[in-house]
């Protein structure tokens, strides 16, 4: 009996002198495809202060992690639309968080700040925000690819708290249908001469028509 109090005791003991912390963070891993590596396995710690980025479908109409390959496509000089949502997980409130907005090479800000700063955040607080990016034109995508995938990041800091999520989008390099120029001439010198003719055409029937 003595025994068993005794390992007891020695347990509950252990538990007291190394308590969970309660900052211990859980890891979120997701594949991705593209960037300068090809493709990667992406893994963040979800902790006190959580970072959740997300990109607008337009072909679906909602938020989404990810649009890989496989998905919407985005064109040259197209907006995209991301969404990042920072989370107080903890349990005190969080001052001066600062958060930055990370894009890749073939996109420039629109609209939106791309750094800002949430003076407080309470716990269980979230503050959403929204920045608009555009595609760079056609002439400054890389010439040897036709789909170009890349992740979008971004990250929150306050004090010693830091977290990070990424989105990935894809662009298309698709060239717009124009007409060629010889064929636009030709198709003018059509339509102009199909008016000469017709208006030449109603003189004579009416002339003809006077005389009979």
């Amino acid at each position: 009996m003595n025994k068993k109090v005794a390992i007891s005791t020695l347990i509950a003991t252990a538990m007291f002198a190394f308590p969970a912390s309660p900052s211990s963070a859980a890891v979120s891993c997701v594949s991705q495809y593209g960037g300068s590596y090809g493709a990667s396995e992406v893994c963040v710690k979800t902790g006190e202060l959580q970072v959740n980025k997300e990109v607008f479908d337009p072909q679906n109409k909602k938020f989404v992690d990810n649009l890989g390959p496989t998905s919407y496509k985005f064109a040259a000089g197209e907006e995209v639309t991301f969404r990042i949502r920072v989370k107080n997980a903890g349990d005190e409130t969080l001052t001066k968080v600062q958060v930055s907005d990370i894009m890749p090479g073939f996109l420039e800000p629109a609209s939106g700040a791309t750094t800002f700063e949430i003076a407080e955040l309470k716990v269980g607080q979230t503050e959403e925000r929204e920045i608009k990016a555009r595609v760079v034109s056609i002439d400054k995508l890389p010439k040897d690819k036709m789909v170009i995938c890349d992740v979008n990041k971004a990250e929150a800091v306050s004090g010693d708290r830091k977290d990070s999520d990424t989105a990935q989008v894809c662009v298309e390099k698709k060239e717009a249908a124009q007409l060629p120029k010889a064929g636009a001439e030709h198709t003018i010198v059509t339509l102009l001469s199909s008016g000469v003719l017709g208006y030449v055409g109603l003189k004579f029937a009416r002339a003809k028509s006077r005389l009979g």
